[in-house]
C-alpha cells in the first residue's frame, strides 16, 4: 500500500486506520512529478524540504508494526541533487528501504535516468535499496544491478504492456538465457484476462475505458496497430473487444 502527503499526523493516522487491510509493507511516496501533487507540498515536492521527510517517516514508522518504505527522486531539479542526504535521513528516521529513480522532478520521465546517484544512494545507507529508471529489459534489469550494487529493482513504465518482464527478467539473472518474448496470440490472450480482470474490479464501463490505453500499450509495434487503436478507442463493451481481438488474430494468421 502506498500513502502521499505532507503532514506527519495525517498521515500516521492514516497509516493506522489502514494497517489490517491484506498488504505487507507501507510505501511513502515522495517520488511522484505530477504539478497537482507537488503543488500542494507533497510527493517530489518533499524532495526539498529533508526536514519533513524525517518527521513523516519517524511519525509512520511509530505509528505502524508494517515495515516503512520510500519512494524519492534523484532530487527536484539539477540545482538540488539531494538523493544521498535524504536516504541518510529516511534511514535514521526508521525506513526499511528506499527506492530510488535516477531523474529529478523536473525531469518528468525524460532523459536518461541516472544509475551513478543509486550507486552512490547504496553506498551511502546500510537499508536496501532499490534501484528505478529505465529497466525495460532483462539486460538493463542486469546492468542496473551490476552498475549500482542496488538490492531490487523495481519496473514502471517497463511493464506497460509487457507483464512478461518479470519473469523474463528473474530468468536471465538465474540462468543467463534470454528467453523469446510472447507471441501475437499470447499477447492477445492476455489483454483479455487483463480486461475481465479490469472489469470486474471496475465494472463494465469504467474498466473498458481504462482497458484502451493498456491495449494501445500491448499493440504498440503490431501491424496495422494504428488501425486497430483507433477501433479499439471506439468499443464500449468486453463482447466489443473480444470481436476485434478475434478480427487481428484472424488477420496474423493470413500472413
Amino acid at each position: 500500500m502506498q500513502l502521499f502527503g505532507s503532514d506527519p499526523e495525517i498521515l500516521s493516522e492514516a497509516a493506522r486506520w489502514i494497517e489490517d487491510r491484506p498488504f505487507d509493507i507501507l510505501d511513502f511516496n515522495m517520488g511522484c512529478p505530477t504539478a497537482k501533487i507537488v503543488k500542494r507540498g507533497e510527493g517530489s515536492a518533499l524532495m526539498k524540504n529533508p526536514k519533513l521527510a524525517g518527521k513523516i517517516i519517524s511519525a509512520l514508522v511509530k505509528a505502524v508494526k508494517k515495515p516503512i518504505t520510500v519512494k524519492i527522486r534523484r532530487g527536484f531539479d539539477e540545482e538540488h541533487v539531494n538523493a544521498v542526504e535524504i536516504s541518510k535521513i529516511v534511514e535514521q528516521a526508521g525506513a526499511s528501504a528506499i527506492a530510488i529513480h535516477g531523474r529529478t522532478r523536473e525531469q518528468y520521465y525524460s532523459g536518461k535516468a541516472d544509475w551513478e546517484i543509486i550507486r552512490r544512494v547504496k553506498e551511502a545507507v546500510s537499508i536496501p535499496v532499490i534501484g528505478n529508471g529505465d529497466v525495460n529489459s532483462q539486460e538493463k534489469a542486469k546492468e542496473m544491478l551490476e552498475e549500482t550494487g542496488c538490492d531490487g529493482i523495481m519496473i514502471g513504465r517497463g511493464a506497460q504492456g509487457n507483464p512478461w518482464i518479470f519473469s523474463r527478467i528473474i530468468h536471465y539473472i538465474e540462468t543467463g538465457e534470454i528467453l523469446p518474448g510472447p507471441s501475437k496470440d499470447q499477447i492477445c490472450e492476455m489483454i483479455l484476462r487483463h480486461a475481465r480482470m479490469l472489469l470486474n474490479y471496475k465494472g463494465e464501463y469504467k474498466g473498458i475505458q481504462e482497458m484502451k490505453k493498456h491495449v494501445a500499450w500491448y499493440t504498440a509495434g503490431f501491424p496495422y496497430s494504428a488501425k486497430f487503436r483507433s477501433r479499439v478507442n471506439e468499443i464500449q463493451s468486453m463482447e466489443e473487444l473480444k470481436y476485434i481481438l478475434k478480427e487481428l488474430q484472424g488477420t496474423f494468421r493470413k500472413k
